[in-house]
């Protein structure tokens, strides 16, 4: 049986490489869930947050790095406002402007620091994966796709560093289909 769920992803452009692994991490997560993602709009395109594709999605991720851009504040609000499962992970080898510093302090989020982007993805992983399993029946899984992913969980954890991966064009948001 396949499942749609949405993730939407407040990030600036700086986070181009995060969203390329985030979307290479979903399409191959599990082969009975449709990937819905959505990102917030580019800087150049001065628009305002999808606010319905955030009220249709079930996970919310916020990117932050060296600056934060308009709209993810408000996107982080809304968020906030609906009870979406958020993960927050802030890049901690960028130096941050007053602005990203000031948010990073006063969101009152549990933000997950790394310093790569694999190390991002490594621990996105886990959290997403977590949250699946935790979070099931409310997402749809099936008890194979339960097993599947703790057994991806146990094995992620096991795997050391990986090495960089190629990216191919998922980081600006789009549809993972299932590939079953």
């Amino acid at each position: 049986m396949e499942r749609e769920l949405a993730i939407y992803v407040s990030a600036s452009s700086e986070m181009d490489v995060e969203c390329e692994l985030l979307g290479q991490l979903l399409a191959g997560l599990t082969k009975s869930i449709r990937w819905i993602i959505t990102r917030t709009p580019i800087d150049h395109e001065n628009a305002n947050p999808d606010l319905q594709a955030l009220r249709s999605s079930q996970f919310y991720l916020i990117l932050l790095g060296m600056d934060i851009f308009a709209p993810m504040g408000v996107e982080w609000l809304a968020a906030k406002n609906m009870g979406l499962s958020t993960f927050a992970f802030r890049n901690v080898a960028r130096i941050p402007s007053p602005a990203a510093a000031f948010f990073a302090h006063n969101a009152e989020l549990p933000w997950q620091r790394y310093r790569t982007p694999q190390e991002f993805s490594r621990l996105f992983e886990h959290a997403l994966i977590t949250q699946l399993i935790e979070g099931t029946p409310g997402y749809g899984l099936s008890v194979t796709d339960i097993e599947d992913l703790s057994r991806r969980l146990t094995d992620a954890e096991a795997d050391s560093e990986s090495p960089d991966e190629e990216r191919r064009g998922a980081g600006g948001g789009g549809v993972i289909l299932p590939t079953g």
